[in-house]
């Protein structure tokens, strides 16, 4: 068995080196697609609505090898309309006179509201483990410190 190994590398190598002379005079460049050095971040768009927002800072936080910048605006923003979407719904639901079509409505605005609450969570969730996992860089590095949060600069003290 050893013998038809050897006799197959054998007549490879003294064989028809056409392939291996393409592959050697080949040009350095030939890729068909070139590959950029780092993938892009997304990038912000105008019209976009807060939840979008923050879609696209979780999604870059996801990504990013290091702590963004936080998105204080927008968070707090998203945070405050969650607060007031959730009193609404509570004060829907309590409403015993409201009809079968009006107890749909509260729930997909229930379910809504869980959805922006998963990528708030998964959001800070991500930027937390960041933080420990570089919390003594993050406390020796000023221009990092920037990017944080007074409770996350608070948080990597710990």
């Amino acid at each position: 068995m050893m013998d038809d190994d050897d006799d197959f590398f054998t007549n490879l190598d003294s064989g028809n080196d056409h392939f291996q002379n393409r592959l050697r005079n080949a040009p350095h460049d030939d890729d068909d697609v070139p590959m950029p050095a780092a993938l892009p971040l997304f990038e912000e768009d105008e019209g976009e609505t807060p939840l979008q927002q923050l879609i696209r800072h979780w999604m870059n936080e996801r990504h990013a090898p290091d702590v963004l910048p936080f998105a204080e605006d927008v968070l707090s923003g998203l945070l405050d309309h969650i607060r007031r979407q959730s009193e609404t719904v509570q004060l829907l639901r309590s409403d015993p006179s409201s009809s079968e079509e009006e107890h749909f409505r509260t729930m997909l605005a229930q379910t809504e509201v869980e959805r922006v609450k998963f990528v708030v969570r998964s959001y800070l969730r991500t930027r937390l483990f960041k933080i420990e996992k570089f919390a003594r860089y993050i406390m020796t590095n000023p221009e990092v410190q920037q990017r944080l949060s007074e409770n996350e600069v608070d948080h990597a003290r710990r």
